[in-house]
């Protein structure tokens, strides 16, 4: 029994890592795919988080990155921000200030990580911008449902299951008609 227990923590913490990294990808993918922008968005606001493990991550897309020139610099997107505070897409530009470390910048332009502490006063705490990462998040949620998830994919398989009993029903008629059977 312990060997079948290590092997699903295994394969927990293999599929947590694949998730990991699709989601750091699909950070740094932001802005070069619509459907990708919508599917974070959606999670981001469903779940309530910013980033994979806090709103920092942001940092690694280039068009967020406070080293960056652009509107968005320092920011984070606009589903990052407390739904209730939310005014317009722009709540989540430049909420970020490296103050007097933006020296930092001139000579090391591959700064990924911007520490919380940076973060513009009266933002943090869920203030403004949701502060906890969507891993933990979805992950939380995912143990949370888990037997509603198990029960779904179950009536899934079930339904499917139906259809080529029902399918394969169909095709053993159809041969016994066209073969000059006659079926009752």
């Amino acid at each position: 029994k312990q060997w079948y227990q290590r092997r699903v923590r295994v394969m927990k913490e293999k599929v947590k890592q694949v998730v990991e990294d699709h989601m750091y990808e699909s950070i740094r993918a932001y802005r070069d795919d619509s459907d990708l922008r919508d599917a974070v968005n959606v999670a981001q606001r469903t779940f309530k988080c910013c980033g994979v493990k806090s709103f920092t991550d942001w940092q690694d897309n280039a068009y967020f990155k406070c080293c960056n020139e652009g509107i968005e610099s320092c920011g984070v997107p606009y589903s990052c921000c407390n739904i209730t505070l939310q005014v317009n897409l722009f709540c989540g530009v430049n909420i970020m200030d490296i103050g007097d470390n933006s020296e930092i910048c001139q000579t090391n332009n591959n700064i990924t990580f911007v520490p919380s502490s940076h973060l513009k006063e009266g933002y943090g705490n869920g203030a403004h911008i949701y502060d906890d990462g969507c891993l933990d998040t979805m992950e939380n949620w995912f143990n949370k449902n888990l037997y509603y998830i198990g029960g779904a994919a179950l009536g899934v398989a079930i339904v499917q299951i139906g259809g080529v009993w029902l399918s394969q029903s169909l095709i053993h008629r159809i041969k016994v008609v066209t073969a000059g059977g006659y079926y009752k």
